[in-house]
């Protein structure tokens, strides 16, 4: 008897669900978490529950699967999220719905306070960051001055992105988050550090490893983890601030100057206001100074 669609098996379908995902306009990063989040449930289920229809799977066996996230309501709730991508993806295919992730329980995620760097802060740090890494340094300012993310955004860039006399980098659509073609403004104390390194290399050379072949993923985050504990040391940073701080700041920086949420927007890349309001008020923006002033007067 032929199997039909809605009688084919979980590991059939999700491989199906997978494999459009793959091939889908979607970031590098999130694909390495579906493709991650596949196999793990594929080694949960076993060569038995890979077989069953996928109909039969139960609220039960997934809320089972996704307590193996339990170290924190963000880690459960990002791994339950990635599952229901493939179970909507894998329900397309056999045009049914499945409902059995939206039936487990959900955790709720505490709000957490991005810090931002305070302005006295920020030239002690990057003085100390360019003393002992030149590297870091250079990512610190382009995470700063042109609102760039540093592990994909920053560590990728090529001699070839900057143009107009370096004094603007353009990135296509597959090579930022924001999936659209971006152009940011490199200002001249990022532009006075990048030209000596511009000027001795090639076109297709990656401006970090001076070679066509750019440091792996991890490059930025090993290296801000060893200065990081020199920086607490002479007390220059807190235990919360980030190399993402850099990033914060700016934001902050350019709102508190102009007040126009939407050249914020524009700057940081987001694909909507909405995102960038959200983004001001996890870094403590809009503050009570602020809200009194335009807090209603009777």
């Amino acid at each position: 008897m032929k199997e039909t669609n809605h009688d084919q098996s979980v590991g059939s379908l999700f491989r199906q669900a997978l494999e459009k995902k793959m091939t889908s306009d979607l970031s590098r990063k999130h694909k390495d978490n579906l493709r991650h989040l596949y196999n793990h449930f594929m080694l949960f289920l076993g060569d038995e529950g890979r077989e069953i229809p996928i109909r039969d799977l139960t609220t039960a066996q997934i809320e089972a699967f996704l307590h193996r996230y339990d170290s924190s309501s963000t880690h459960y709730m990002n791994k339950r999220r990635e599952l229901s991508v493939l179970f909507n993806t894998a329900a397309r295919l056999i045009d049914e719905k499945l409902l059995t992730v939206k039936r487990t329980e959900p955790r709720r995620i505490k709000a957490k306070l991005n810090l931002a760097y305070e302005k006295e802060q920020l030239k002690p740090i990057l003085n100390f960051v360019k003393a002992n890494h030149d590297n870091l340094y250079l990512c610190c300012l382009l995470t700063y001055g042109c609102f760039l993310r540093p592990h994909e955004e920053i560590r990728l860039l090529t001699k070839k992105h900057f143009k107009a006399g370096n004094t603007e980098i353009h990135l296509a659509g597959d090579e930022n988050k924001g999936g659209k073609v971006r152009v940011v403004y490199v200002p001249d104390y990022v532009r006075q550090e990048l030209e000596p390194v511009l000027d001795g290399i090639k076109r297709d050379d990656n401006i970090f490893s001076l070679c066509k072949t750019p440091f792996n993923e991890a490059y930025f985050s090993k290296q801000w983890s060893r200065q990081k504990k020199g920086l607490l040391n002479y007390g220059l940073i807190y235990p919360n601030q980030t190399l993402y701080s850099f990033r914060h700041s700016a934001a902050i920086d350019v709102f508190r100057r102009t007040k126009d949420v939407y050249l914020v927007q524009k700057m940081m890349g987001h694909s909507s206001v909405t995102v960038t309001l959200k983004y001001l008020r996890s870094l403590g923006e809009f503050n009570t100074e602020e809200m009194r002033e335009a807090a209603p007067v009777l």
